[in-house]
């Protein structure tokens, strides 16, 4: 969830429980001011009635309705409300509320009990209306509020996602410097500014690693070519023991082992630093089946058994020299660890619109499953194994998303690995 819309679903929140709290407020407190005039206007007929009576008999203050009532009294009573419910003189079916007031009061000698009533329903729908006309005012004015608050937030927070998307644009293997938007609000302006001390300090760092993994490579794969041809040149003499043979025979190995250990680690340095960026449509059939035919006569020497299960047109946007080394390691991997307890065993190569599977058959891992793809792992039975094959394969796959998953079937003694495709 952005920034934007959580700040949007605060408001939202905040603005309903303060919209339901002050609704039953503003109700309560007209209902308490409206039920106060009420009391004052009961006493206000009870002062009048006093009044009235020190100069009129009794009978005459009790109007048509008999309010107020006046009767004799032995007991004293304080001012007492109350509200209670009495039959309508229209319709006798229907209570209405009445607000009541009670006082005793000493005239002339006698106790008179006083009791004074005052419809309330017609104030009551006078407190409703008001109230609702007033909770209604303020729901309106409370979504205008949140409404134009987060219009604000949103038109602040414009120049931050303007960042944001020049940010995912910076490329670190591009000259170009990158060019944040300018912005009033001084925290996005410092931050615009470290981002772009920032980007620049990477971007120097990337240049000066991607020539140094250059410049090593270049200047390793010379020596190493030197010291191959001269050991070469040795092999072919005349005066050789079988000893000395031997003796440099391994050293060409390990030479040969260390130019392909450095080629494997500049390929993946060059893998991490995205400096395959000339992606395109690679026909990933036409590419898979070249590499099969070229890895035929190794799979031949090993007594592996191809089977090929190849949908023609299946294209892939990704680097054509990438594709390559992804499908070539693969195989490479499948021709090396591919064998059987009986002497033969058999390699199944599939490409369909979802998902590429080489699978192999051959002894369980010799170390944890978890460790893979990881750089440097590899079988102690193949010492002549450099260990970054399938790590050069995930890194590849993780470069293009392609989910690269693996499996092992112990009743087939199969391992196989699939690659799954992006929906055409």
């Amino acid at each position: 969830m952005s920034l934007l819309s959580q700040t949007a679903r605060y408001l939202i929140s905040t603005a309903f429980v303060i919209a339901l709290v002050g609704s039953v407020g503003f109700y309560a407190l007209i209902h308490h001011a409206i039920r106060h005039e009420v009391d004052e206007i009961l006493m206000t007929q009870v002062s009048q009635t006093i009044h009235k009576l020190r100069h009129q008999p009794t009978s005459t203050l009790t109007d048509w309705d008999n309010n107020p009532r006046i009767y004799r009294s032995n007991t004293p009573v304080k001012p007492t409300f109350a509200d209670i419910t009495v039959p309508d003189s229209l319709n006798h079916n229907e209570l209405i509320p009445i607000r009541q007031l009670q006082q005793t009061v000493l005239i002339h000698g006698k106790l008179y009990l006083i009791t004074v009533q005052q419809p309330y329903y017609e104030f009551n729908e006078l407190s409703r209306e008001i109230s609702a006309g007033v909770i209604v005012g303020f729901l309106l004015l409370m979504g205008l509020s949140v409404t134009i608050g987060i219009g604000l937030s949103s038109r602040l927070w414009h120049p931050f996602y303007a960042t944001i998307n020049q940010l995912g644009a910076v490329r670190l293997d591009s000259s170009n410097e990158p060019v944040f938007p300018d912005s009033t609000i001084r925290e996005f302006s410092l931050l615009n500014r470290s981002l772009r001390e920032l980007t620049q300090k990477l971007q120097r760092q990337f240049s000066l690693q991607k020539q140094f993994a250059e410049n090593a490579s270049h200047e390793l794969q010379t020596p190493l070519a030197v010291a191959s041809a001269e050991l070469d040149f040795l092999l072919q003499s005349d005066h050789l023991i079988e000893t000395d043979y031997d003796h440099l025979q391994r050293a060409t190995d390990a030479l040969a082992r260390l130019s392909q250990l450095n080629r494997s680690l500049l390929l993946l340095t060059q893998v991490e630093n995205n400096q395959f960026a000339n992606d395109e449509s690679v026909d990933m059939s036409e590419l898979l089946t070249q590499s099969v035919d070229e890895y035929e006569p190794f799979f031949q020497h090993r007594q592996l058994v191809v089977e090929r299960t190849i949908t023609p047109h299946i294209h892939l946007r990704m680097n054509r020299q990438l594709a390559r080394v992804l499908l070539t390691n693969l195989l490479k991997n499948a021709a090396r660890h591919g064998s059987h307890a009986k002497g033969s065993g058999s390699v199944n190569v599939a490409l369909t619109t979802n998902a590429l599977t080489i699978a192999n058959t051959g002894e369980p891992l010799p170390f944890p499953k978890h460790q893979l793809f990881d750089r440097f792992v590899k079988n102690p039975a193949r010492p002549d194994s450099t260990g970054l094959g399938l790590a050069l394969v995930k890194q590849i796959c993780d470069r293009y998303s392609l989910p690269l998953t693996y499996t092992y079937d112990t009743e087939r003694r199969e391992h196989s690995f699939r690659i799954e495709l992006p929906a055409r």
